[in-house]
């Protein structure tokens, strides 16, 4: 056993809130909207988090490195009564310990194109190879909403929650409504945040746009992008492939969430 799985162990055993039945994990994939929405629920007073930890919840004491991740980046309340953990990638949740599954889950999932264009746009000034070219963010994001699918299916209906990100910066205050309902918080989230002024720090989000604001906004204000689409260097059929994902799977959790 790692000397982090250790400390994560007696982190756990230590502190009230390090439950699986407590936590609150917000899975989408990168580019979805993530970053605002994860900023409204840590500023609840009963949720302990910052955004995303990057910590694979593979046993028990998972939960216990997640405390002591937020420790060490000055966002744990000792006070809060839940623990929020924000994952984007399936190596930390794809072998997740069937505890994982007792706790709540809000899905948060975005049309491909948008994703896409979003996602090159973010690696187009990094050093990074990981996405260099459209072909690896099309792998990525079809690979993340088909394992966002399975996941889905191991949550018990009273545990998960989906959106899109258009519901969700159409009508932010509707979709948190619906969010505090399914999370049981009380009082319910509001739409604000405070406001960070300095470049986004590991794991904390979108270093393009979120600094900008305090609220979760509409989606033509807070975009980078530029408005007309660029032609992908992908095949059209795998363009197709992935829409039509897009669509079998938003059908599947945001109308049966």
């Amino acid at each position: 056993m790692s000397i982090k799985s250790i400390a994560g162990s007696l982190a756990a055993a230590a502190l009230p809130n390090c439950r699986f039945e407590q936590s609150i994990f917000l899975l989408g994939h990168m580019r979805c909207g993530s970053t605002a929405l994860s900023k409204v629920i840590c500023n609840h007073p009963q949720v302990s988090g910052y955004g995303e930890a990057h910590i694979a919840y593979v046993g028990q004491s998972a939960l216990g490195v997640l405390a002591l991740n937020q420790i060490r980046r000055h966002a744990f309340h000792p006070g809060a009564t839940r623990l929020f953990d924000k994952i984007l990638h399936s190596r930390y949740d794809v072998n997740a310990d069937p505890e994982f599954f007792h706790g709540s889950a809000v899905f948060l999932i975005r049309s491909p194109i948008e994703t896409i264009r979003s996602i090159r746009k973010l690696f187009s000034g990094s050093t990074s190879r990981e996405f260099a070219s459209d072909a690896a963010a099309v792998d990525y994001y079809e690979e993340r909403l088909t394992a966002l699918a399975r996941l889905w299916e191991r949550f018990p209906s009273e545990r998960r929650f989906a959106t899109t990100y258009s519901r969700l910066t159409a009508d932010p205050d509707a979709a948190l409504a619906d969010i505090s309902a399914r999370l049981q918080l009380d009082p319910p989230l509001g739409n604000h945040y405070a406001a960070d002024s300095r470049a986004q720090a590991h794991g904390a989000g979108d270093p393009l746009s979120a600094h900008r604001f305090d609220r979760i906004v509409a989606s033509n204000i807070s975009t980078t992008l530029r408005q007309n689409h660029e032609i992908f260097d992908v095949e059209y059929s795998r363009i197709q492939r992935i829409e039509d994902l897009f669509y079998d799977i938003s059908s599947l959790m945001v109308d049966d969430g």
